[in-house]
């Protein structure tokens, strides 16, 4: 499979959000339908995704209605939200149904210290997902779960795409690298350093097919706060791809710009943008 294809990027995607990435909430579907609960989560590489929830007293997902020896049918939804914290933008979203098996107490340690990622995380900050899944589990209240399911939904800037777990997982695949959220604030900063005139170029380089990338979307600009006409927002970024938001008086865009030297490392994303944005400039300016 093409490593840039939309299938591909949003398997990647797929990984990214069960890895850990964005804010997850869980909702037993059976027993409580309108009752949602926000929890800690990571992927283990056996294709499980590991949770920490402290459910309130009374909830669905307490011990008292919900014991360690219980299956329960859940869901489970993932949101990213754009990189760029000006606006509220939702970048992608990942959506589950599965069977939750609850972890007993007597267990908790030894699953906690043997669950291993299928990603690679930030070596420099030492973010790692499975650290806030044990702290959550730890507290008072606390309990650690695993979900088991064979399928997820992915929604992005691509559309909306069903992935089998096993293909997120990839065991034989190259390890996705994952950035801590430092490093996504380094990868935010450069694009946000290039000036949305040159953010524009590279915008419009993408859909004329000048430089690699993929025009996902076009629409008309209804709604759009004057004072955001002109600009273009950083919805995400990662170490093989740049998704920006060209708000335009007429029409909003949203690019995809590709790197032809991923994976690349945050600090190396800067100077990868400014090499692509003469050449949009160049472009823009002899056309």
């Amino acid at each position: 499979m093409n490593a840039d294809s939309p299938d591909a990027r949003a398997r990647r995607t797929a990984r990214r959000l069960l890895a850990g990435a964005g804010c997850a909430s869980l909702t037993a579907y059976h027993s409580a339908p309108n009752e949602t609960t926000y929890v800690a989560h990571a992927l283990t590489d056996e294709g499980y995704v590991l949770v920490a929830v402290r459910p309130a007293a009374g909830s669905a997902l307490c011990e008292d209605l919900a014991p360690e020896d219980e299956l329960q049918h859940v869901r489970l939804d993932v949101t990213l939200d754009a990189a760029d914290a000006s606006v509220r933008v939702t970048a992608a979203t990942a959506h589950l149904l599965g069977h939750l098996h609850w972890v007993p107490a007597s267990m908790r340690e030894t699953v906690l210290t043997t669950a291993r990622t299928p990603t690679c995380h930030c070596a420099v900050t030492g973010e790692d997902p499975l650290l806030g899944v044990a702290e959550l589990a730890a507290v008072e209240g606390g309990r650690l779960a695993l979900i088991e399911t064979d399928r997820v939904v992915v929604h992005d800037v691509s559309g909306v795409s069903a992935h089998a777990i096993e293909d997120v997982v990839a065991l034989s695949s190259e390890p996705t690298v994952s950035w801590g959220s430092a490093e996504l604030l380094v990868a935010t900063e450069a694009v946000r350093n290039l000036g949305d005139l040159s953010l524009n170029a590279l915008c419009d380089a993408v859909a004329s097919g000048n430089v690699p990338g993929v025009l996902c979307s076009e629409r008309p600009s209804e709604g759009i706060c004057p004072g955001l006409v002109g600009r273009v927002l950083c919805v995400d970024a990662d170490a093989r791809s740049v998704t920006l938001m060209q708000l335009g008086r007429a029409r909003t865009r949203t690019v995809v710009l590709l790197f032809p030297d991923a994976p690349l490392t945050p600090a190396a994303l800067g100077p990868a943008l400014e090499g692509l944005s003469l050449s949009a400039l160049s472009l823009s300016l002899l056309g």
